[in-house]
């Protein structure tokens, strides 16, 4: 339904709707690109559409969507195309079903790119204009759709990866945010029995007239430090965060020391790796079925590792296979990735099936990331809990020490 003349700059959003003639008589309606009100009227009657009203509007405001409701909108969008849905429509039908505060901002936005296709653009390039919803390697991989005739099966494809992205990121919320909580609390308790309940006891103390065990002297010059510095700490705890943040943005060098430091601690360290690897092979695998050549697939998901390190040798990678060698020679050689995964890889390139091998990988990677979680839940939920039992307990022994002492219970 969409011509392929190229936008102009100046060109604004007009809203037209149709009266139909049919049996239905139902009305249609849209928004389409035009210089104005009439080459609005001239491209619509190009598609042979017979506006009966065609007014400028203003733009819609847009932002960025959740992942999980652009994954939403790819969903339904790849299931009206294999129906048979055309494209134009089907952006309409969805814009229309976006509905609700949290969806408007995705629901803008897929107005402006149903606009854009109808006055023209392919879909990649119109979802190219809205990066905070649709990233540089989402938009590749569905240009290479575009191109290879195949944009049902790319748009499915799409759904999946994303739909498999969210369940990662859920997996890892899951194992970092109960510990993340309970550390958090027993730091509150900690300090606030340090800074409000142990004063209190000073007065008791001084009337024993006996030297007070060490544990009770620490836990007092404690209690010192962060009811008379306690604006001091806060401040410089932020400008510490802040500042680690603005160096891990800036400096490379500090970027790379920081995640081989995460890399490296137990536990944790295993937990990043094989989320690194499920992402790393399943973004690979969607790109190397999508039509994307080696080299640029290569190039894009060193762009989502999120570690500075799997960045590097993916490049190394990239660079190296440009030059003729095997992906799985050049990650050997990185000695970042398992030697299973190596292996598999070699043999997906030996037979031709590299995508085939790339995506049993990532769900092997995902399995294993799935037992990670559910494994560090059991053991991290007790040794949290008698950590805080520890601090606790410390906390509350000196504070009773001199009073067990002067009772001879000590």
């Amino acid at each position: 339904m969409a011509t392929q003349a190229q936008h102009s700059r100046g060109e604004k959003l007009f809203f037209w709707s149709e009266k139909q003639v049919g049996k239905s008589k139902a009305s249609r309606s849209g928004e389409i690109r035009a210089q104005s009100e009439q080459h609005a009227r001239f491209l619509l009657r190009k598609q042979g559409v017979k506006p009966k009203v065609v007014k400028q509007t203003r733009e819609f405001i847009t932002g960025k969507a959740s992942l999980a409701v652009v994954s939403a909108f790819v969903r339904q969008l790849s299931v009206m195309i294999q129906s048979g849905v055309p494209l134009g429509q089907s952006l309409g039908l969805i814009s229309n079903n976006l509905m609700g505060s949290k969806n408007r901002s995705m629901r803008n936005v897929v107005r402006i790119i149903r606009a854009d296709v109808e006055s023209g653009s392919k879909l990649s390039d119109a979802m190219r204009k809205h990066p905070k919803c649709f990233d540089a390697i989402f938009c590749n991989i569905l240009s290479a759709g575009e191109e290879s005739g195949e944009l049902d099966s790319v748009l499915m494809r799409l759904a999946n990866h994303l739909e498999k992205v969210i369940r990662t990121r859920q997996k890892l919320r899951k194992a970092m945010t109960y510990p993340s909580i309970v550390i958090v609390i027993a730091l509150v308790v900690s300090v606030g029995l340090l800074a409000f309940v142990i004063p209190t006891f000073r007065a008791v103390y001084a009337s024993f007239k006996t030297e007070l065990p060490a544990l009770t002297t620490v836990l007092l010059n404690l209690s010192d430090l962060i009811t008379q510095n306690g604006v001091t700490l806060i401040a410089g705890l932020i400008l510490f965060c802040v500042s680690f943040s603005f160096a891990y943005k800036r400096s490379e060098r500090f970027r790379h020391y920081t995640d081989q430091m995460l890399l490296r601690m137990p536990i944790i360290g295993e937990l990043i790796r094989t989320a690194i690897h499920a992402r790393w092979a399943r973004t690979f695998s969607t790109l190397n079925a999508s039509g994307v050549p080696i080299v640029g697939a290569l190039e894009s998901v060193a762009q989502v590792c999120g570690n500075k390190s799997y960045h590097d040798a993916t490049m190394m990678i990239r660079q190296e296979v440009a030059t003729g060698s095997t992906v799985s020679d050049c990650m050997g050689k990185a000695k970042l990735f398992p030697p299973e995964a190596v292996q598999m890889i070699r043999i997906g390139e030996e037979s031709g099936r590299l995508d085939q091998m790339l995506d049993r990988l990532a769900a092997q990677f995902e399995m294993k990331l799935d037992d990670m979680v559910d494994n560090l839940s059991t053991v991290i939920e007790p040794a949290i809990m008698s950590l805080i039992g520890v601090i606790v307990g410390t906390l509350i022994i000196g504070m009773y020490l001199p009073i067990f002492n002067i009772g001879g219970i000590f």
